[in-house]
């Protein structure tokens, strides 16, 4: 692959890149019926001779159809899906492009003139990239993620990303049906396959996310919350992070996008839109956090996100967790971070045994199984079978 070659964009930028293609096309078929000299009346062949040309150009006006729609395809999937999706799904064809690049250098001996970035993004943009790809080159993709050390939820996650991107490619023609076929027979992990195979491989785990979240004791939550500076707007704003991660139960994303304007001080409420459920809640908000908030509202009078930025913006979620691994390294606590805090909140609500039904719509989850395991992690199995 050229590192010349541009893919397309995948927003509707599409459009204006393919007319220009289509048209001349389209223009020259036109005009060649046009300029074709038209037989006298007598010399037709009548009315299925026209039928015949009409059909000739109609056939080559599809082809030009279905050049676009196989370009467009990865847009309309685009578009219908989460930003969080597509940036995860961006970091899943990185990984697949790394692998592809590292195997074509080991099996020819010669390097790629393409790069990783480049790769990723026609992997991403282009349809016609995927008619390389092959049920083997996947599995083999799944052992080299293995021997890597990549976490078996990643793997998983990872191999539904291309699957689906190669159905999307067979439905564009890209692909055929008995390569898709052959690719869905790629089997991922079950739970307990992936702790065999965590047992016999050396890297269990590659990268800082955590097999379990860290348990907090009542004690160290207190401390989380009271520890900053309240003479310092750092410290102010410090206090409110945590007091709404911890009381709250927000996932990261959604904390560092509140408005100032979701914020109604006088009722004690926020409202605030959860994007992963796309669905728009409002809480009543914990003694400490109406007391950390009344202290903070004034320093980001006249802006409009609670957590501003730089140009506009909201912080980024990873200021967050940068502020999370910092007070967990003075509570000697490895790799605290933001889901931690919204682990604790879900187990302290389920271990008190609170409505199953109003602990999904706290938390902000479509299905009460997400919500049940806190239950189930939180019981005591042989709670009322002692003497």
């Amino acid at each position: 692959m050229s590192k010349k070659k541009t893919p397309f964009c995948h927003s509707g930028q599409n459009t204006a890149a393919l007319l220009p293609l289509a048209q001349p096309v389209l223009t020259k078929v036109v005009r060649e019926r046009e300029e074709e000299p038209s037989a006298p009346e007598e010399e037709s062949e009548g009315l299925g001779a026209l039928v015949g040309e009409d059909l000739d150009l109609l056939r080559r006006i599809a082809d030009i159809a279905d050049l676009y729609a196989q370009h467009e395809v990865f847009a309309r999937y685009h578009r219908r899906q989460a930003h969080n999706t597509r940036i995860r799904q961006l970091w899943d064809l990185k990984a697949f492009a790394t692998f592809c690049l590292e195997a074509g250098a080991r099996a020819t001996g010669v390097s790629l003139q393409t790069d990783v970035a480049t790769f990723t993004q026609a992997l991403f943009l282009e349809v016609s990239t995927w008619r390389f790809v092959s049920a083997g080159l996947i599995q083999l993709f799944l052992n080299w993620m293995e021997r890597q050390g990549y976490a078996i939820d990643t793997m998983n996650v990872r191999l539904s990303t291309l699957k689906r991107y190669c159905r999307l490619a067979a439905d564009a023609g890209v692909l055929s049906q008995e390569e898709l076929y052959r690719i869905s027979r790629v089997q991922g992990y079950r739970h307990k396959e992936g702790r065999h195979i965590d047992r016999q491989r050396p890297i269990t785990r590659r990268g800082a996310k955590k097999a379990e979240p860290n348990p907090l004791t009542e004690e160290q939550v207190a401390w989380l919350k009271h520890c900053h500076d309240p003479n310092t707007p750092q410290g102010r704003r410090a206090r409110v992070i945590l007091c709404l991660l911890l009381d709250l139960g927000l996932r990261v994303g959604e904390l560092v996008a509140l408005q100032v304007k979701d914020v109604q001080l006088n009722r004690g409420l926020l409202r605030f839109y959860r994007e992963k459920v796309d669905r728009e809640q409002t809480h009543r908000l914990s003694a400490d956090c109406l007391q950390a908030l009344r202290a903070y509202l004034p320093d980001v009078a006249g802006e409009r996100y609670l957590f501003p930025g730089y140009k506009g913006r909201h912080i980024s979620t990873r200021l967050v967790e940068y502020l999370l691994k910092d007070l967990g390294d003075q509570l000697g606590i490895d790799h605290l971070s933001p889901h931690d805090c919204r682990h604790y909140w879900a187990t302290y609500h389920a271990s008190r045994q609170r409505n199953l039904a109003q602990l999904q719509q706290a938390g902000g989850w479509n299905s009460p199984a997400m919500a049940l395991r806190y239950y189930v992690a939180s019981e005591i199995a042989n709670e009322g079978l002692l003497p």
